[in-house]
């Protein structure tokens, strides 16, 4: 029976966590999801080839669907396949990754006046995929915390703040809670 990085061990000392243990917990933890770990930059990659591709048949075929499908498919892929230091990476480009593709997209596939189709046919696809856009947002949000994006926003916030990390003076943390609240004194003329 293994024991869980939370839980203590025989002797009573608490096992370390994967970011303690380093790469080689990074890929224990990816063995539990597959053989697959990519790093943000590779799951940016791997959304743009699935966005670009799926758009492209789509607009092909005039099929909305599959172009909001794709967009489910890739950004909650890339969620469950991303390493967990990387997933905030993971989870912000996939909007504007999006957005970016059907706009290259449409301009390739643009039929007449090209600025004119473009704009037309990303607003209507836009329109289209809207649902698929929400649910997806969603769904890979939901995915991204379950798997530790809530520690990847504060590792964000210690790497850009350090002195968030100390208590301010006169704090109730920096003095212990002994003190506690105390308004300053008034002074009348």
């Amino acid at each position: 029976m293994g024991v869980a990085p939370s839980d203590p061990g025989p002797d009573g000392d608490w096992a370390p966590d994967a970011v303690e243990r380093g790469p080689a917990a990074e890929r224990d933890r990816a063995g539990e999801r597959g053989a697959i770990a990519l790093t943000g930059r590779g799951a940016v990659s791997g959304m743009l080839a699935v966005f670009f591709f799926s758009l492209l048949v789509a607009s092909w075929l005039q099929w909305g669907a599959l172009a909001g499908a794709s967009f489910v498919i890739g950004s909650v892929a890339a969620a469950w396949y991303t390493k967990p230091r990387d997933l905030l990476t993971a989870v912000v480009s996939p909007p504007l990754l999006f957005f970016c593709t059907l706009i290259c997209v449409k301009a390739l596939t643009a039929k007449g006046s090209m600025v004119i189709s473009t704009v037309e046919g990303t607003a209507l696809t836009l329109a289209n995929v809207a649902p698929w856009l929400f649910a997806g947002v969603v769904v890979y949000l939901i995915v991204a915390w379950v798997r530790g994006l809530p520690q990847s926003v504060a590792g964000l916030r210690r790497d850009l703040r350090p002195d968030l990390t100390q208590p301010r003076l006169g704090s109730p943390r920096a003095t212990g809670g002994r003190e506690g609240y105390r308004p300053a004194s008034r002074r009348y003329r």
